[in-house]
């Protein structure tokens, strides 16, 4: 018989001010098994998941039953609480950045519970914890160790956040929206790992993901959450055919019409930017344990162009330089070598006045990957607009600037109701769709989307790329998508890129590359997007570590 590891039974979640946000939730993992939770922003998946990490924020109240390994986390005293939460469950957040100290190394990150609670000595705890970062895929795993979150990429951060979670055996691993930053060969790694400990550890897993096809390739049973409530589970290889609520249907089916013929046929031949010979490099930490430094070459002689209404996507793995490319077209960082060219001017060197770095900004925008952390808390989605406006297009009077505002909450399809709200109290979606109408207030000519839709649900993702195409047929504004979500790009962009280890290693129409690649690396990046059939493979070698050692 298997045994159960979690169970939940009747979970509610209230506010202190009273208001349910989960009702009634039940379900149950067993070792070995996976579980995915999925569902639209705000149906109550991470709500549940943190009850059962005693994560709520202060003044949330929980009802109904949580069973981790036979014992009620109710009936337990705090102590016993902690203990039992610190070895029985390891949990791995969304945005792993905001959970680790910029100001220590990963290796402090990685061997803090491994002294504290498992009580090793510090040299056998960094030993395993190098076993661990080399077990989910990270190379040169001993130089990462002695590196601080500020020098690692997002993918290798939620790589390291993952590793720091096995640490301590647990049998149960709650994973939040694990694969949401990482790009399609670094999820099938990752998601690889995960089912090799599955095997080995009989490891029980609760997945939460917006990515469907994600969750019905990796997980035995998927449970469908909406306003709160678990509507249906299903096993996962059969849900498209089993899904009975409308919902599930409504997810499953979740997908943008084609237009691509009309998008081709909008766009103009004119150039609106030019990059040529485009270098970056980074001096970082050398290999092995000395002190020196060396030269990481993280965009080497990368060249494209977008035409004015175009939309080219830029893809690749983690690290392959794509954001560090978009970065330097914006004026964010200053590149080594080769020219940026917008509208024919020379934006190589970085502006050095205020009034020029407005006039640029008046003609490139970018949105980035977390509209939280892009917009400020103590504004209001109203105050935050009219100052983008007042900034950019010079309106003095109030009235004025009002209209506009008001313009651009129906350019992105956002309730006026919503205007009085702050970041806080709004949905993902929501809050992207403030950041695309902030940078769209400068009414610029080229918009960069730094993985502007990757953490959003399935759903909410649809309306933002509808949305985006809109924007795009309107108003002719050229868009560059930085993506490691090759569906993404083929749904919004006519031409794409593609990045490995600073280079592009191929280019041209979407039809071209992604249905006829020429290049062995575009090849892995399509075999590793999940599909009915699909397995993760680990292309790396596997060295699963426990307590006991590594094999």
């Amino acid at each position: 018989m298997t045994t159960t590891v979690l169970e939940i039974d009747g979970l509610s979640v209230a506010t202190p001010d009273g208001r349910t946000l989960v009702h009634d939730c039940t379900l149950a993992v067993s070792a070995g098994e996976s579980l995915g939770l999925v569902g639209e922003s705000g149906s109550g998946k991470t709500l549940s998941t943190r009850a059962v990490a005693g994560l709520l924020p202060a003044g949330f109240t929980t009802g109904g039953t949580i069973r981790l390994a036979g014992h009620d986390l109710a009936s337990l005293p705090g102590a016993e609480l902690r203990e039992l939460r610190a070895t029985r469950m390891g949990m791995a957040f969304q945005t792993p950045r905001a959970h680790l100290n910029p100001l220590r190394t990963i290796g402090d990150f990685m061997t803090e519970a491994l002294v504290a609670l498992a009580g090793e000595a510090p040299e056998a705890a960094y030993r395993r914890a190098v076993d661990l970062l080399a077990e989910v895929g990270i190379r040169d795993p001993d130089r990462r160790m002695r590196q601080r979150p500020g020098e690692l990429s997002g993918g290798l951060l939620q790589r390291v956040m993952i590793a720091a979670t096995l640490a301590m055996d647990p049998p149960l691993l709650l994973a939040d929206e694990i694969t949401t930053a990482l790009d399609v060969t670094t999820q099938e790694e990752v998601m690889a790992v995960i089912a090799d400990l599955r095997r080995h550890r009989d490891l029980a897993l609760l997945f939460i993901t917006h990515d469907l096809a994600l969750a019905g390739a990796v997980c035995d049973r998927v449970a469908v959450m909406q306003a709160g409530r678990t509507v249906e589970t299903l096993a996962a290889a059969t849900m498209r055919e089993d899904a009975r609520e409308p919902y599930t249907r409504r997810l499953l089916s979740a997908s943008l019409p084609d237009e691509a013929a009309g998008i081709r046929q909008a766009r103009r031949s004119d150039t609106v930017l030019e990059v040529a010979g485009l270098r970056k490099a980074y001096q970082v930490r050398a290999a092995g344990r000395g002190r020196g430094r060396e030269e990481l070459l993280a965009v080497d002689n990368v060249s494209f162009a977008l035409a004015a209404g175009g939309a080219l996507g830029i893809v690749g793995e983690s690290g392959s330089g794509k954001s560090t490319t978009a970065r330097m077209i914006c004026g964010l960082e200053t590149a080594d070598g080769g020219t940026v060219t917008v509208k024919h001017e020379d934006w190589t060197a970085p502006a050095r006045s205020a009034p020029a770095r407005r006039a640029r900004a008046r003609v490139v925008q970018m949105v980035f990957q977390d509209p939280y952390q892009s917009l400020d808390p103590r504004q209001t989605v109203r105050s935050c607009l009219a100052e983008a406006v007042a900034v950019h297009r010079r309106i003095a009077s109030r009235a004025e600037i009002a209209a506009r505002v008001d313009a651009l909450l129906d350019a992105v399809r956002l309730a006026p109701a919503l205007a009085g709200s702050r970041p806080r109290a709004l949905s993902g979606g929501q809050r992207q769709r403030v950041a695309i109408a902030r940078a769209l207030a400068a009414d610029p000519e080229i918009l960069v989307l730094d993985e502007a839709v990757s953490a959003l649900d399935v759903t909410t993702q649809v309306e933002i790329l509808t949305l985006l195409d809109s924007i795009r047929r309107e108003t002719g504004v050229a868009l560059l998508m930085i993506s490691h979500d090759l569906t993404t790009v083929r749904r919004l962009c006519d031409h794409v890129a593609v990045m490995q280890a600073g280079r592009i290693v191929e280019q041209g129409p979407i039809a071209d590359v992604l249905d006829a690649p020429r290049s062995d690396y575009t090849r892995t990046l399509l075999d590793s997007i999940p599909r009915p059939g699909w397995t993760p493979q680990r292309r790396l070698p596997a060295r699963i570590v426990t307590s006991g050692g590594t094999r």
